[in-house]
């Protein structure tokens, strides 16, 4: 399979983690929420890393490691992660009304990063990224499976 397809049919295994935990969040069942986070937070974690790590270097080599593209996406990550900090902190603390804001705004988010890799990164790194590099990166998906 190829790097463009393990990594977009990943990211609609994390997007069904995250609708779990918002419909933990949404039945008030904050115990399943903070489980349901937990696992998706490991998930995406692990799906970042093998972007930063394999993915982002491939596509650098080819256009420099200045490029929009890739400087954009790190941003993301690291947006990201602190939004994922802010989300757990509220799922801790059961508050709903915060959960839910920061899950919807974050959505949002992951949709429109989500949307770029799949546009304009994925396809790229398919042709760029060797066969055993590209098998380790789906290796690592899977672990967060």
């Amino acid at each position: 399979m190829s790097l463009e397809t393990v990594f977009s049919a990943h990211h609609r295994l994390l997007d069904q983690l995250w609708e779990d935990t918002r419909a933990c969040v949404h039945a008030q069942d904050w115990s399943g929420a903070v489980t349901a986070f937990a696992t998706f937070r490991a998930a995406i974690e692990r799906h970042m890393r093998a972007e930063e790590q394999i993915l982002f270097p491939a596509y650098e080599e080819a256009h420099g490691s200045d490029n929009p593209l890739t400087s954009i996406l790190r941003k993301g990550h690291k947006d990201l992660r602190s939004f994922f900090d802010e989300i757990g902190e509220a799922l801790e603390s059961k508050d709903g009304d915060e959960s839910a804001a920061l899950m919807g705004t974050t959505g949002q988010i992951l949709l429109h990063h989500d949307t770029k890799e799949e546009e304009e990164l994925y396809p790229a790194v398919t042709l760029m990224v060797p066969q055993p590099a590209a098998d380790a990166a789906a290796r690592q998906l899977e672990v967060a499976n």
